[in-house]
């Protein structure tokens, strides 16, 4: 099922990242395309290597805007270099043509793979600094090593950052892949990834990061994870320019209001708000590198996510050892939280030392604990999950949920837009696959047909043990049945069950089509001495206790005939322990009625005509009052007419 993108009408916003070894001219090469130097650090600059995460934005030749993430290649910051490939759209993959590749260069193609990145242009770079017979070996070592890789159909161009050579064609190329690529729908929840955070005087706390999706409004307020903590977007800035709104794709700064500095740092995440949570749990589609060692169940590794890193150990779920190369489903045990949704990538790196051996596509965000006598149907739905379909994606979760969802639900599960959730689920519900609720809630068919089943066991077995009940309590089946739904989801549950003919139901119980009481003879002759004894005085009737103990009615079984004669309607309750035969009190209405005078009566006049105490004539008179028979005016009873 293909849910189709109705995209805002605005450009198309791509982001280019540069990936390879350390001192292989990724910087150098982002100042010849873009005039801009992206080591701002005086460590940097020292040094000559890139250590943080540097920005350019530039302008093809046919107009198109685009955004670079200079990475750096050191080892000792791949961890930066992660922060800043997630969410690129292209790669621009440098080979330096005087080394060619070189252990960070493995690493970042792993990197990549894992990432999902396929799309990129391999330039080999510092051909200045070789004659042509070196040359011509590095082209063959670089050939040999795109095959089976992510960049195999990449165009390979040579180019100087010195002399500029080859740069008008690396320009050409990048604007042929940017034509091809799509445009980040804006529809959804906002997402940014803050990979950088600073204060300006005058107007507050700045971050920025890459829009993942959604757009962002000047004016409106977002939450900031895992801060949990509420800002106002003061202004926004595209590539330096001042904009009232940005759109997914875009290279974003937001000037916060209402939230200081000490409250973010690299790997927060700007949201929606409440639409994203911190999750100690996710369970992902684990993929091991080929050259990575095997992975045992339990194994520790750095988690890093969008711009963000925690440690975790890796439940292996389908084998307890993972061999290089081989993926399973696995759930990451978080020693911190991530805020993540399902879709989104995480790669991981051995404890130490720290180097990438695999990645994973997160499949739930916010996973339970996997038990082992459920693993199996966890599995079911963990394939599901990855195949990727979204009707599959919605049914699998919500069956996993085990409740009743709306529309917004549905739409940041599936990071898409009301309006897109409305096509999907209306799709959904005439094939069948989803149940429209009332109150505008959706079920999964299977999750419902199974429900059912399991409620009329459960009522089979409930009223095995108590054959003389009329119906079960509605609260106590819904505790068995359907223990995580809120009361408004049972309220609509229970409203649609009205018309499944498997049921019979009142506002308080519910019960099997057709199901009558049993009663056997000994009990019949229980209720008939019950009743004989109420008859006797209808208007000063016993407590039950005493009727019961009287008709010899066992201590474990007293609940039992009370219900029946409630449910049945032939005694009411009028507080704890004082029942009243309904009879009596038809008899002492139409007794009352007649007697009235003025509309009314006094409690003295209902005393003398029924025939009792003054403590069973306030019984009764309450009880009508109670019951909108009658209403009290500090002097009388009076008939409500």
């Amino acid at each position: 099922m293909q849910i189709t993108i109705n995209n805002s009408q605005h450009a198309k916003h791509v982001i280019i990242g540069t990936a390879g070894h350390v001192d292989h001219g990724k910087t150098a090469l982002v100042r010849r395309i873009t005039g801009v130097n992206t080591d701002r650090l005086k460590e940097e600059a020292r040094r000559g290597i890139t250590i943080d995460l540097g920005f350019a934005p530039f302008v093809l030749p046919g107009g198109q805007k685009v955004g670079i993430v200079d990475v750096p290649g050191h080892e000792r910051f791949v961890k930066n270099m992660l922060a800043g490939a997630t969410g690129i759209d292209l790669v621009l993959f440098v080979i330096a043509a005087d080394e060619g590749v070189m252990p960070q260069t493995r690493e970042h193609m792993d990197i990549l793979r894992l990432l999902g990145v396929d799309r990129g242009v391999v330039v080999l770079t510092k051909i200045d600094m070789v004659d042509d017979q070196w040359l011509e070996l590095v082209r063959e070592d670089v050939g040999e090593y795109l095959k089976n890789s992510p960049l195999e159909d990449a165009q390979v161009i040579e180019v100087s950052s010195v002399t500029g050579y080859g740069i008008p064609a690396l320009l050409d190329a990048v604007s042929d892949l940017c034509d091809d690529v799509s445009q980040r729908s804006s529809a959804g929840v906002c997402r940014l990834a803050v990979d950088r955070v600073f204060t300006m005087a005058g107007f507050g706390t700045v971050v920025t990061g890459t829009l993942w999706s959604g757009s962002v409004k000047q004016g409106e307020t977002l939450e900031l994870l895992p801060a949990g903590k509420q800002a106002r977007v003061r202004t926004l800035q595209v590539h330096g320019e001042k904009r009232e709104e940005a759109y997914a794709g875009e290279r974003v700064a937001v000037c916060l209001t209402g939230i200081d500095k000490a409250s973010v740092e690299r790997g927060s995440w700007l949201a929606t708000p409440d639409t994203l949570l911190k999750a100690n749990r996710l369970d992902i589609r684990l993929e091991l590198l080929p050259g990575a060692p095997e992975m045992k169940h339990n194994t520790r590794v750095h988690v890093h996510h969008g711009t963000d890193e925690v440690l975790a150990r890796v439940k292996l779920l389908e084998k307890n050892t993972l061999m290089p190369g081989g993926s399973c489903f696995a759930q990451l045990e978080l020693e911190s939280p991530l805020t993540a949704l399902p879709g989104d990538r995480v790669i991981l790196r051995f404890y130490s030392p720290m180097f990438t051996i695999g990645g994973g596509l997160i499949l739930d965000a916010a996973a339970v604990r996997h038990k082992r006598r459920s693993l199996d149907s966890a599995i079911s739905r963990l394939t599901a999950l990855h195949g990727g379909d979204p009707g599959d994606v919605l049914v699998a979760s919500m069956v996993s949920d085990e409740c009743l969802w709306r529309i917004p639900q549905i739409a940041s599960l599936l990071q898409i837009s009301v309006g897109q959730a409305q096509e999907l689920v209306r799709d959904m519900t005439d094939s069948g696959k989803l149940l429209s609720m009332p109150d505008g809630f959706y079920f999964p068919r299977i999750l419902a047909e199974k429900s059912w089943e399991s409620l009329l066991s459960w009522l089979h077995k409930y009223f095995a043990a108590r054959p003389m009940r009329f119906g079960a309590p509605k609260k106590e089946a819904a505790q068995a049945i359907f223990p995580k739904m809120e009361q408004k989801q049972l309220r609509s549950l229970f409203q649609y069950l009205e018309g499944v003919e498997a049921f019979e139901q009142d506002d308080t119980t519910i019960r099997p089509a057709g199901r009558k009481p049993v009663v056997t003879d000994g009990q019949l002759r229980i209720i008939a001495a019950v009743s004989d004894l109420y008859d006797k005085s209808p208007f000063s009737p016993p407590l039950w206790s005493e009727a019961a103990a009287a008709a010899g009615i066992p201590v474990k079984e007293q609940g039992e005939f009370l219900q029946w004669f409630l449910r049945g309607g032939e005694m009411v309750r009028v507080s704890d322990d004082v029942i009243y035969m309904r009879k009596a009190l038809d008899t002492a209405e139409a007794l009352l009625r007649d007697a009235s005078s003025n509309g009314g009566f006094s409690l003295a006049e209902a005393r003398d005509v029924l025939g009792t105490t003054r403590k069973f004539a306030q019984q009764i008179c309450e009880y009508f009052d109670l019951t909108k028979l009658t209403y009290w005016d500090r002097e009388r009873h009076r008939w409500y007419k």
